[in-house]
């Protein structure tokens, strides 16, 4: 396949921009330097359904490396029964009542199996008084906190959402006084789900790439990132993947004549050919004179989705209070900064204004929450926008 790189604008050294210390591969979820946690919640109001189904964010890959899942829910359920005998004499019965509550989602189940006894207990013929009992209502759920887990489950994975049903089944039986009998069961169930992603980077991450964004259009992937220039001799290689694991070289781009001291833009576009398929991720290697390596953070392009418009991304992400905001293109007019939570709430609007920018700043005054929110920054003039996700820690 054939690539083509050309070299960016130059950005003056005072330029401030903010850079996550070096963070390294090493993690786990059970062991070496603690996984980074993003946890999730459903609230599950009382309710008599027999089945739900939810949805969570995914892990975006852009990220990192995603090490391993878990669900842990706080759910509670009572239950009430009704039986009622049918034939036409007196009975003496045995009820068991059964019932299995199951949440599923990829590569993770939990599951609440309740059984309880009840007789025995004499029926009058149907049709006359005393021909009917009711049992209840009963705890279903004696240990209300489930947990499970999976590994990197390439269902998370992804900048949509993953989904998790609950059920529950079962049902009243005889053990004992024959089949003329019917039953009702009515359950009410409530409580939290919680969902958490462990992630780790997959290499070390350089202070010395930051703000780097990758977007297809006509067949081709563009590729922008920033890089300080400390040294002469620094090259910069991209990277390819059609896993996130086994990593293939696409090029390289040399700082060039680029000033020490400054701070770089450059570009870099792949042609794709039809040999890539679905998800290909894209990386920057930075080595410089003295052989040290650094990488940027990952970036999924789908190749069989629509072509992307340019849009923004933030740095860092997560982020705390300081968000970086950089368009993949120059932006000119008065842009609306605004962070939204995921039911689409504004929690802070800032007014800029961009003269052939592509870079901005939103400092928050208040934090908020942590947790999953969507910075969107709109043009009111031609009513463009453009839209990230952002992970407040």
């Amino acid at each position: 396949m054939k690539n083509l790189y050309f070299r960016g604008f130059m950005l003056l050294a005072c330029l401030q921009i903010f850079y996550q210390s070096s963070i390294y591969a090493q993690c786990t979820c059970t062991g070496g330097l603690p996984a980074t946690a993003i946890d999730q919640s459903i609230t599950i109001s009382p309710t008599t359904a027999s089945s739900l189904v939810f949805t969570f964010q995914q892990f975006n890959p852009a990220i990192g490396n995603l090490s391993c899942v878990s669900l842990h829910d706080t759910i509670m359920g009572t239950s009430v029964t009704g039986a009622g005998n049918t034939g036409p004499d007196s009975t003496a019965f045995l009820f068991q009542l059964t019932l299995t509550n199951k949440i599923s989602g990829p590569g993770i189940t939990l599951t609440h199996v309740y059984n309880s006894v009840h007789g025995y207990d004499t029926l009058a013929p149907f049709g006359m008084p005393g021909d009917t009992i009711t049992y209840g209502p009963e705890n279903i759920i004696s240990f209300p906190n489930g947990f499970g887990s999976a590994g990197g489950n390439a269902a998370y994975l992804g900048t949509g959402t993953v989904g998790f049903t609950y059920s529950i089944n079962g049902g009243l039986i005889t053990l004992d006084g024959g089949s003329n009998y019917n039953s009702s069961v009515t359950t009410v169930i409530g409580g939290t789900l919680h969902l958490t992603y462990y992630w780790c980077p997959t290499v070390p991450l350089g202070t010395a790439i930051s703000n780097f964004s990758a977007y297809k259009q006509n067949g081709i992937v563009s590729l922008q990132w920033l890089g300080t220039i400390d040294q002469n001799g620094i090259v910069y290689e991209i990277e390819y993947s059609k896993d996130n694991e086994n990593w293939q070289p696409a090029g390289t781009v040399p700082a060039g004549s680029a000033p020490t001291g400054t701070v770089a833009q450059f570009q870099y576009q792949y042609n794709t050919s039809q040999t890539n398929v679905g998800e290909i991720y894209f990386r920057i290697k930075r080595t410089d004179p003295e052989g040290n390596v650094v990488y940027s953070i990952v970036k999924a392009v789908n190749l069989q989705q629509a072509d992307q418009r340019p849009g923004i991304q933030i740095y860092p992400n997560p982020v705390n209070q300081n968000i970086f905001v950089q368009f993949d293109e120059q932006q000119t007019g008065n842009f609306n900064l605004e962070l939204l939570s995921t039911s689409g709430q504004i929690i802070e609007r800032k007014q800029v204004q961009l003269v052939g920018n592509t870079m901005t700043n939103m400092d928050l005054t208040v934090k908020p929450a942590s947790g999953i929110y969507f910075l969107r920054a709109v043009n009111p003039a031609n009513n463009k926008q453009f839209l990230t996700k952002v992970i407040v820690n």
